[in-house]
């Protein structure tokens, strides 16, 4: 029987990245790769992320992310690290999905945990500036 994340405790941990940005305005395909850290903290989570970043004829660049995970029950509430919410992860399920709007621009999350502890996130952007979709796949680090 596959296993799915039930608790927010499911993704304490270290966490090895690949993504890869489809960007459709610029026709470019960018690749990262790094690693994400989840630790506990007073309220939840605080996701941490450092990758390097491929851009096509351009030296790569490093780059850093955090966010602030907190336990909603049946779901994850994401936070920008600043505390603004950003969106939520309903777990429990192989699948989940939601929306972000960050006016004028569109953000939709597709999460697949068939292959737990393997997981990934798609986001698929759009907006008068941007039309790009990426993909990020996880695999925990023991």
């Amino acid at each position: 029987m596959t296993t799915v994340p039930t608790t927010l405790s499911d993704f304490e941990g270290r966490w090895r990245l690949t993504r890869t940005i489809r960007d459709a305005r610029a026709g470019q395909v960018l690749q990262a790769e790094g690693e994400a850290l989840l630790l506990r903290s007073e309220d939840g989570l605080i996701y941490i992320e450092e990758v390097t970043l491929n851009i096509p004829g351009q030296p790569p660049m490093k780059g850093t992310r955090k966010y602030l995970w907190r336990d909603g029950a049946d779901r994850v509430l994401i936070h920008f690290d600043d505390g603004r919410f950003f969106h939520a992860l309903t777990l429990g399920a192989q699948n989940a999905s939601d929306h972000h709007d960050c006016a004028p621009d569109s953000y939709d999350a597709v999460y697949d945990f068939h292959d737990w502890p393997r997981w990934s996130v798609q986001w698929t952007v759009n907006g008068p500036r941007k039309s790009y979709e990426m993909t990020t796949d996880y695999a925990a680090i023991a």
